[in-house]
């Protein structure tokens, strides 16, 4: 019978402990607390029980959460509205007020007391609660350094008790005959292991996570986490589709912004691609994946927005961490190394990362031209690479008060590409020409961007005001070596062109945002962009055993622009029914002078951009809604593509820029069904004016122009499917699919063109073993402008290990497994076919290791919001 009555105590204690770990899934935005209360019990059977002069529906509550403990809800919600909680049994939870320091004084008696762990530190935001016969009388919650007082008119000799509970701590009660009160100074809570290592793992975020206007990428719990740069982590990203020419895509064939912490990246196609691949994966948090952006963001990026946010700590004292990389490319190296370090002191917080890649590779490429006469150009070239890139980030912020903060941020990127171009050339016509050319290309790519911002919040429901303010530079400082020997000594040539340029810009911005509790939201922003850019092209001859300056072959080019944007939005959620509108102006004012070439041009123009926003939700408890939206946005050309200067790229390769370019217009309609949770499907249609394209066109003497026009309205519809599969609890599937079909009219040649994207990422999670990753990619011919692009196929595979207490990850990465990745390319134009190929080092077996440390308590780091955000995608040399 004793053990009997044992059993059944134990039975009762642990369904009371474990209450405490039911677990809820929510997803509210300026939703009224009374919800949150309804979801809790509607979903794990508690009882909440509140006064309504305590609680009321004025207060409003933002939370995400899946599958997470009860306990750990509240008390990441309830302190910051000034109540606390307590678990009175397995079905009952109680809400209270917090008493201040004012109502404390009021009363006869007070008990204080600490809560501590085992090692004697502190445990801060512990709801304790005083009880008299079973009945609730008063509560509070424990301070940040584990302090509590408690206020109530004591009645000596009568008998309390106290009642403690936090998420990860085995509940504990205290009792105590009132005046003697020694029990209650000091308070030891046991940590409940089983507890904590479930709240551990359910609370992690799924590596695809899907909002109503983004689903975003969670890297930092990914296998991407560390050992790789930003470029490859978008490479192996659902939804995202990257070429080996730099060029990124969400969906269809139209062109995205690239925003790092909210600023965006003015840089030309492929200074981006360097810049990302300097960016390491070891910083970043998350990447957000924008389809048709709200009018806050900028206008610019007809194919929507990629906002890779970077990690914030948060711990106190110290912490960081190191990695460091090999892979083998063929007969080359590739050499990695970084670190980043954060370190908080009181209300400062300083943060700041560096680090150092070594790349040596090696290509190969071929061109076939037939031109109109027969007459066929072929070379071939083998491309050796020898580029070193380097980057840091300091940060410091500083909190002014409760309401205020202020930070400051710099960062900078050196890159230094070295290429040496081998190629032999054959020209079949009626007098045969054989010839060999080597070019020698040597870049310096410098970026520096420094940031200051101020935030002061409103009130507790979000409303704020920023002000952000920041300058940022791009350097670089070209240098291209060619010789070219042929069969026939009069047509051996050889020249020198040096091409220095820098871009500056300057920005600010002011941005209010009012939240009401009725679920009504306002945004309005104002913006002031200044851009000035330098750029010459210094070319020499070889003639005659000296060097020779060539006016016809250099250039200096001067642009500016300035942009002036205003914004508002307005966000109204009633019932199940989610409602968002806004509008977006943009002026700009640019200047271009071609100083060599004595040729200028001025624009002005303002556009509005207008966006629409509908969600129904259809079934709240298997996330299933609708969704439709609208928004106009537009491409302005970039500032290479504005400079008329003509670059003899080889004799008989020219590239030149167009003046007379005119910006894009892109109105995009997009309407989706959300079901099953996380499964997406979505058709969407887009319209272009003024569509920009690249155009190859034959000139005398079979010399091939390439160079950017404007051409009729194109347009563009297709579908997108999201897939995320749950095999089981150790094997999930992220699969991604895009059809599209485009049809424009180029240069009086219309073009009607079906493309597929699919994607697959297979994660296997082998516990105490390893972690498996397999991504596999597929993407069918295209087009972009008059060329065809050919298919895509690669295969990768990843083994990854924790060692040293999990602080620790080795790991192995095989890119292109079955060594499928080539690019071809075909142009027919005017009787002219160009045929390109080109198969680059892709099958690399890579070695990794990284380790986290840290040391103090729990803080979160400040990250420095910036300014200058579509101005850096366009800032290319």
């Amino acid at each position: 019978m004793k053990r009997i009555i044992a059993l059944f105590a134990f039975v009762i204690y642990h369904s009371f402990l474990f209450s405490q770990d039911r677990r809820v899934t929510l997803e509210l935005n300026h939703e009224p607390i009374s919800l949150l209360f309804n979801e809790i019990k509607k979903q794990c059977q508690y009882n909440v029980v509140y006064s309504d002069d305590l609680v009321s529906d004025t207060i409003s509550v933002s939370i995400d959460a899946k599958m997470m403990p009860v306990a750990q809800v509240l008390s990441r919600i309830l302190p910051s509205k000034k109540l606390c909680y307590y678990f009175v049994s397995n079905k009952l939870i109680v809400i209270t007020k917090i008493k201040d320091e004012d109502d404390m004084m009021e009363a006869k008696s007070l008990l204080r007391g600490k809560v501590v762990d085992a090692k004697g530190e502190g445990i801060p935001f512990t709801s304790i609660g005083l009880f008299e016969n079973n009945s609730f009388l008063i509560g509070t919650v424990s301070s940040l350094d584990g302090n509590y007082q408690l206020a109530f008119r004591f009645q000596p000799g009568h008998s309390y008790f106290l009642k403690t509970s936090y998420v990860g701590f085995k509940p504990l009660e205290i009792a105590f005959t009132y005046p003697d009160t020694i029990n209650s100074k000091r308070i030891q809570l046991i940590e409940d292991q089983l507890l904590l290592k479930t709240v551990n793992v359910t609370a992690d975020n799924p590596f695809i996570e899907r909002r109503v206007d983004r689903y975003i990428v969670n890297v930092e719990k990914s296998s991407f986490a560390q050992g790789f740069s930003a470029w490859e982590v978008l490479q192996k990203s659902p939804g995202v589709w990257v070429s080996s020419n730099g060029s990124i895509r969400l969906k269809g064939n139209q062109s995205v912004m690239v925003m790092i912490n909210d600023m965006v990246q003015r840089m030309s196609q492929e200074d981006l691609a360097e810049y990302l691949n300097s960016l390491r994966s070891d910083e970043i948090s998350k990447i957000e994946i924008i389809y048709n952006p709200p009018s806050e963001f900028e206008a610019a990026g007809a194919g929507g927005i990629i906002h890779i946010v970077l990690k914030k700590s948060r711990k106190d004292g110290i912490t960081g961490s190191v990695y460091s990389r090999y892979q083998q490319q063929g007969k080359n190296p590739f050499t990695s190394t970084g670190g980043s370090l954060a370190y908080k002191v009181k209300k400062i917080y300083i943060s700041g990362n560096i680090s150092y890649t070594k790349d040596k590779n090696k290509a190969f490429g071929q061109e076939n031209i037939i031109y109109p006469d027969n007459s066929v150009f072929n070379n071939v070239t083998d491309r050796y690479n020898n580029i070193s890139r380097s980057q840091y980030r300091l940060g410091i912020a500083y909190d002014i008060s409760s309401y205020q903060s202020i930070g400051i941020q710099n960062t900078g990127a050196l890159n230094r590409p070295v290429q040496v171009f081998l190629t032999d050339i054959n020209y079949q016509k009626e007098q045969p020409l054989l010839g060999t050319a080597r070019a020698d290309w040597e870049r310096r790519i410098s970026f520096n961007s420094t940031t200051l911002n101020y935030v002061l919040k409103l009130d507790s429901l979000g409303s704020s005001l920023k002000v952000i303010g920041d300058y940022s530079k791009n350097g670089k400082n070209e240098e291209n070596k060619l010789a070219t020997t042929y069969n026939d000594s009069l047509k051996n040539s050889a020249s020198i062109t040096a091409t220095p340029s820098s871009t500056s810009i300057y920005a600010g911005q002011v941005d209010y945002t009012k939240t009401w509790s009725n679920k009504t939201e306002f945004k309005a922003g104002v913006k002031y962009t200044s851009i000035k850019r330098d750029n010459q092209s210094l070319n020499e001859n070889y003639f005659q055993n000296e060097w020779l300056f060539n006016p016809l072959g250099s250039n200096h080019f001067i642009y500016s622009e300035q942009l002036m944007m205003l914004y508002s939005s307005w966000e109204k959620n009633v019932n199940k029914t989610s409602i968002k509108l806004g509008l977006r102006a943009e002026e700009t004012v640019s200047n271009g002078n071609s100083i060599t070439s004595v040729q200028s041009f001025n624009r002005n123009y303002l556009g509005l951009f207008p966006s629409f926003y509908l969600m129904q939700m259809l079934n709240e408890s298997k996330r299933t809604s609708l969704y439709f939206n609208y928004s106009r946005r537009l491409q302005r050309p970039s500032f290479n593509d504005l400079n008329p200067y003509r670059l003899q790229v080889h004799d008989y390769s020219i590239l030149t820029g167009n003046p007379d370019l005119l910006p894009q217009y892109t109105n995009n309609y997009q309407a989706g069904y959300i079901f099953f949770k996380n499964y997406t499907a979505d058709i969407y249609f887009s319209a272009t004016k003024n569509l920009i394209a690249l155009l190859a066109t034959p000139l005398e003497n079979n010399v091939m122009e390439y160079k950017s026009f404007n051409f009729n309205n194109g347009k563009e519809y297709g579908l997108n499917l999201s897939i995320p599969v749950n095999i089981s609890k150790i094997w999930t599937v992220a699969n991604n699919l895009s059809l599209y079909r485009l049809s424009n009219e180029v240069n009086n040649v219309s073009t009607t063109y079906t493309t597929l994207y699919a994607k697959s990422i297979q994660t296997l999670n082998l516990k105490k073993i390893m972690g498996i990753d397999v991504i596999a990619e597929y993407k069918s011919p295209s087009v972009v402008g008059n060329t065809r692009l050919g298919y895509m196929f690669y295969l990768d595979i990843m083994f990854s290990r924790k060692i040293m207490k999990e602080k620790g990850v080795f790991r192995i990465y095989c890119s292109d497994v079955l060594n499928t990745v080539v690019e071809k390319e075909l142009t027919i134009f005017n009787n002219t076919t160009i045929d390109y190929y080109q198969k680059r080092q892709t099958r690399n077996v890579s070695l990794s290791f990284s380790y986290n440390f840290s040391l103090g308590k729990k803080f979160t780091q400040k990250n420095i919001e910036q300014s200058n955000k579509e101005e850096n995608r366009r800032m290319g040399n």
